[in-house]
């Protein structure tokens, strides 16, 4: 499947599934991460977030409280309307890939979070400049996702393919080098969860930490 028509599966697959995305199995095991990501990662009102492939808000809603603004944004527009339906006046919502955006039109971040995106990305290098891009000096990542696993976390291969699925976890000594080439430094990875999926399996995520130069 090429790189576009993954992307247009994987925004079907979003946006047929927004409405009841925070009902999900998944989703309600994930509820655990923003306490535990906060607890790692000290946010205050001076602070401007970005939240990378924000969905329907789990870590947007959360931080918002505590900061400035979060600026959310993800590539499902009926994600981003579940989020919006919310409520929160200091969360901005923006439709796109983080690559195809500038610091000039998205601004510059004391932080940026995720939960459970980049192994939908195709191209996690592209991903990793932009972010250090929208930065500014000595901002923060606190980045969650899976560590590398056998393909099985989202089900069957179609069901990999339906999802959008471009990685199967990652091994964070590959991630660390990535961040590095782009100025991070002071990565850290540790365990911040474990999902157990319908094949009685329990798949453990990381907090990924760190900061630019």
């Amino acid at each position: 499947m090429s790189t576009t028509a993954a992307s247009k599966s994987q925004s079907s697959h979003f946006d047929q599934a927004a409405a009841d995305w925070d009902q999900r199995p998944t989703s309600q095991q994930l509820m655990v991460v923003p306490s535990r990501l906060m607890a790692e990662v000290a946010f205050g009102i001076d602070d401007r977030v970005l939240d990378l492939g924000a969905g329907t808000g789990l870590l947007a809603t959360a931080i918002a409280s505590k900061v400035t603004q979060v600026t959310a944004i993800d590539m499902s527009e009926p994600m981003l309307a579940v989020l919006d339906a919310k409520g929160h006046a200091n969360i901005r919502t923006v439709l796109g890939n983080v690559a195809q955006y500038s610091k000039e039109h998205l601004g510059q971040y004391s932080a940026i979070v995720s939960c459970m995106v980049l192994h939908h990305i195709p191209d996690t290098a592209e991903t990793f400049r932009a972010l250090a891009d929208l930065l500014q000096p000595g901002g923060r990542i606190a980045l969650v996702d899976l560590f590398a696993e056998d393909g099985t976390f989202h089900g069957t291969p179609e069901e990999n393919a339906e999802k959008g699925v471009q990685h199967h976890g990652f091994d964070p000594e590959a991630l660390r080098a990535l961040a590095a080439e782009v100025g991070l430094v002071d990565i850290k990875f540790q365990p911040i969860a474990e999902v157990q999926q319908r094949n009685g399996r329990a798949y453990p995520l990381f907090l990924m930490t760190g900061h630019l130069r």
